[in-house]
């Protein structure tokens, strides 16, 4: 499993993570790719999940499940993101499925998505 961290600096100025993710297990015979994102997804934090996406795709992954257990806080950069994903996956007759969101990232997940994007509340259901 692959994972990634961005850093910042908090009030304090103390070092302290706005991005973790992690690829998790990945299905090359039905395509399917997991992908668990933790902290904010946001104009700073968009383009690294954006290439992990990308390097998805291009790898031929067209359901793609990612896992939103552990993220706080999701701006129009993430939703944008999660749209032009499922865009790329339509023709392909793709999926992507976001699960585990809570608090205020589910409630605006609801409220805004206008797509064939798939959601679930856990991520049990969305294996």
């Amino acid at each position: 499993m692959a994972s990634t961290t961005t850093s910042t600096v908090d009030p304090n100025g103390e070092p302290t993570s706005i991005l973790g993710s992690t690829l998790g297990p990945t299905d090359d015979v039905h395509h399917v790719a997991s992908l668990r994102i933790r902290g904010a997804l946001c104009a700073v934090t968009a383009p690294e999940h954006a290439r992990q996406l990308e390097e998805l795709l291009a790898q031929g992954y067209t359901e793609v499940r990612v896992d939103l257990e552990g993220l706080l806080l999701c701006t129009s950069d993430g939703l944008d993101l999660w749209d032009e994903v499922q865009h790329r996956l339509d023709p392909l007759d793709g999926h992507l499925t976001l699960s585990g969101a809570s608090g205020v990232v589910r409630r605006v997940l609801q409220v805004v998505t206008d797509s064939p994007m798939h959601f679930c509340p856990t991520v049990v259901a969305a294996a």
